[in-house]
């Protein structure tokens, strides 16, 4: 197990727009057994004022607190994770969508699993619209948060354990091709991994495949998956899509990659190698 005592963390946040949900984020990062050496929230071309959004919150972490903005030109997660990579100082990557909440011992977790050529995913509970508006601000703050969890859903969360461990173990005997799968809203991938597949492919424009994506290239490199996540759990906060009845309007680009790198074409031409620091709003916020 990893020596949580000497690994550094950068944990990247995704954003756009929605400043509420952010907020419950960060207040639910203020639980945590422990803290990421800095934070870099990452805007994908927000309408809405991040930064006064959520500055009361963010002043008082003991760890640094960046905002990397892009202009808006479609829906680019994608690029929006490069960014903050490219700005990152820690060795482990923590990755989490703004609609995500956690248990206090979440970021532990990743840490104390993290192995040389090894991402950490996990699987979250998806709160219904009443949960959600149920669990205020003040209610993340006391920590609180599995009281709201039904039974069903805590069991979803352990039956995808146990069929992400089997993925897992099926696929170091080679029964299995290239799971358990990177869920890219909570999940961690170590740095020299990921600058050696070349981040995000930026070819991503529009919701979905950037994660199937990745998580193929990680494979195909020889840099595989584990899902710790039994106990210490995150909850997706409930909102309308992104998407348009999950449509997908990268589909055919992604099959052609995908024919790519089952030939071990691994490193996406344009990925973070291209990212321009120059084309980007960065903010220090505490």
């Amino acid at each position: 197990m990893t020596n949580i005592n000497t690994i550094k963390t950068t944990l990247i946040i995704t954003v756009f727009n929605r400043i509420n949900l952010l907020r419950k984020s960060l207040i639910s990062l203020k639980n945590q057994s422990l803290q990421p050496d800095e934070l870099i929230i990452s805007d994908d071309g927000s309408t809405e004022d991040i930064s006064s959004g959520i500055l009361d919150i963010v002043k008082v972490f003991d760890f640094p607190v960046k905002l990397v903005s892009q202009k808006k030109e479609g829906f680019r997660l994608a690029k929006c994770r490069n960014n903050a990579v490219k700005v990152s100082n820690g060795d482990l990557l923590i990755f989490l969508d703004q609609d995500i909440i956690h248990t206090n011992n979440f970021l532990k977790t990743f840490i104390e699993n993290q192995k040389n050529k090894r991402f950490v995913t996990s699987y979250p509970i998806r709160l219904t619209k009443e949960q959600s508006e149920k669990l205020t601000e003040e209610i993340i703050a006391q920590n609180e948060l599995q009281s709201f969890l039904k039974s069903p859903q805590l069991n979803k969360i352990k039956k995808q354990f146990i069929k992400d461990y089997i993925s897992f173990v099926g696929y170091k005997i080679k029964l299995v091709k290239q799971k358990p799968k990177l869920r890219g809203g909570v999940c961690a991938i170590n740095k020299e991994d990921y600058i050696s597949v070349n981040g995000y492919d930026e070819k991503f424009i529009g919701w979905g495949n950037e994660d199937d994506d990745i998580r193929k290239r990680l494979y195909s490199h020889g840099v595989s998956g584990y899902n710790p996540f039994y106990f210490v759990v995150p909850l997706h906060l409930y909102h309308e899509p992104f998407h348009n009845n999950g449509e997908r309007v990268n589909t055919k680009y992604s099959s052609v990659r995908s024919a790519e790198i089952a030939k071990g074409n691994y490193y996406c031409e344009n990925g973070i190698s291209k990212t321009n620091l120059d084309e980007l709003k960065i903010t220090q916020l505490n």
